[in-house]
């Protein structure tokens, strides 16, 4: 596929820049990315070799894996009783310096690299920065995957009742996206946490069951023909239990809105998290923002850009990323309001719609 060619065409041209005569990439995300398929390795060896001077591409893939790459690009097929190393040289050929995703390889299959070609490198950011940039297709399709989770919580709206616990609501939303088509089953995530739970910014759904006056803290991702939405809004039930709890929702919504109004190109990333940070810092609370404002979305629902106070990487038009401040009171609650953000020519798109007025979220329980 075109898209798919094109995407391997900018790799070369940045490998050679970089001074590298072949990549060899392991993330199921990298794969994916320069092949559109989507491989599931568990302890298996898989890898994508980009030759940079011959412009070509080789899949070496375990034989229980015959014909994944669908004629798409070559494959280099390897027994379980042989090993992927014989595969693995035949795909490099003669390669005098080899980039590899370090961070994804394991020291055992390091060593194979190094007997086969023994200057090997860490890849950088190379494909990081080409992931990075997201275009059309990527792009309708995230919007497609926000669309999903606005509607996810419509759906949840009028059937959340006194008594319902975490995991309850937690399946709930699971079962109703499962059957949207396109939606991928395989991985996803979803925080549902009541109460004082919602302190804790990565806690997981239990067997608490909600109180009339609870916060009920929902954050959650739609995986989406590989790619991934994330938003995070917070409920209450029939009525707000604690009025602190209405003040850090104002707080960290107008921190929400503050980080989304200073995204255009050519910011550091590190000025979108101040702007969430300074709004929460000025109202009193910054000690109790305990986490980065923002990660990047794509083929992972964790990846670049990062929106932290330190990352002076440069905003481009076609980044994507969440926006999420948050508040969190042990004993009390938290707060997090977070959504999808794409970065275009003059600012940025949101992406998830769902309102954030908090008197939207006061459910009507029975």
């Amino acid at each position: 596929m075109k898209v798919f060619e094109e995407r391997r065409k900018k790799a070369y041209q940045s490998l050679r820049e970089a001074g590298f005569d072949r990549a060899l990439l392991g993330d199921p995300m990298s794969i994916n990315y320069f092949t559109g398929i989507h491989v599931t390795p568990y302890e298996r060896f898989y890898g994508l070799v980009l030759d940079a001077s011959g412009e070509t591409c080789v899949m070496v893939n375990p034989g229980v894996d015959r014909g994944c790459m669908k004629g798409r690009v070559p494959e280099l097929v390897y027994t379980d009783t042989d090993g992927p190393k014989e595969s693995i040289g035949k795909a490099l050929g003669e390669c005098s310096r080899l980039a590899v995703e370090t961070k994804y390889y394991s020291m055992a299959v390091g060593e194979i690299f190094k007997e086969l070609c023994g200057d090997v490198r860490d890849i950088g950011d190379v494909v990081a920065r080409l992931r990075m940039i997201k275009d059309e297709d990527e792009i309708r399709i995230m919007q497609r995957a926000a669309d999903i989770v606005d509607e996810a919580l419509v759906y949840i709206s009028d059937k959340v009742y006194v008594g319902m616990t975490e995991k309850e609501l937690n399946m709930m939303l699971y079962a109703h996206m499962a059957k949207i088509p396109g939606f991928v089953t395989d991985e996803f995530i979803i925080l549902v946490q009541g109460a004082e739970n919602s302190a804790n910014p990565h806690g997981v759904s239990g067997d608490y069951a909600f109180k009339e006056g609870d916060i009920i803290l929902i954050d959650f991702c739609a995986y989406y023909e590989h790619y991934w939405s994330d938003i995070t809004r917070c409920f209450f039930v029939g009525q707000i239990g604690n009025p602190k709890l209405e003040e850090i929702y104002d707080i960290a919504k107008g921190a929400n809105l503050a980080a989304i109004a200073a995204v255009k190109p050519g910011i550091p990333a590190k000025a979108v998290d101040e702007a969430a940070r300074k709004y929460i810092t000025d109202a009193g609370y910054g000690e109790f923002f305990l986490h980065r404002t923002g990660h990047g979305l794509g083929l992972s629902v964790h990846e670049e850009p990062y929106i932290t106070d330190v990352n002076e990487l440069i905003l481009e038009e076609g980044m994507t990323f969440t926006i999420e401040p948050g508040i969190y009171l042990e004993g009390i609650g938290g707060v997090r309001v977070e959504d999808d953000i794409l970065v275009t020519k003059d600012g940025c798109r949101v992406l998830t719609h769902t309102s954030k007025n908090l008197h939207d979220h006061i459910l009507k329980c029975k």
